[in-house]
């Protein structure tokens, strides 16, 4: 199964910056237009339990028009004191997802998640 946040058109992630608390970085260069990746990134700590700690959400051009692939979030556990990555489908990612979401509409970005 893949996991999507499908943007507004108006909304494109390539040409946003920083929503809120959240920054959005290119992973690849910009000019490989086929397979472009971008790091959604949380610039403040914030915890989503008392020991894991989200961090960004890794993400590439899906071939649908305005949809963006999820690879998997990454966290920071505490406990371990390491980084985490887990899959879109992981009920921990599933939290940090919605998590993006509601801020995203904070600042009026249309996002929608999808999956197939």
């Amino acid at each position: 199964m893949s996991y999507y946040l499908e943007f507004d058109a108006f909304d494109n992630p390539m040409q946003l910056s920083k929503v809120g608390n959240w920054i959005i970085t290119f992973l690849s260069p910009k000019e490989e237009l086929e397979h472009i990746q971008l790091a959604i990134t949380h610039v403040l700590p914030r915890q989503m339990s008392e020991h894991l700690q989200p961090r960004r959400l890794i993400m590439h051009k899906a071939p649908a028009e305005n949809n963006w692939e999820i690879e998997c979030i990454e966290c920071f556990d505490s406990s371990l004191n390491q980084e985490i990555t887990f899959p879109p489908a992981d009920p921990q990612a599933q939290e940090v997802i919605q998590t993006i979401l509601k801020e995203f509409d904070r600042y009026d970005v249309c996002v929608q998640f999808k999956q197939d």
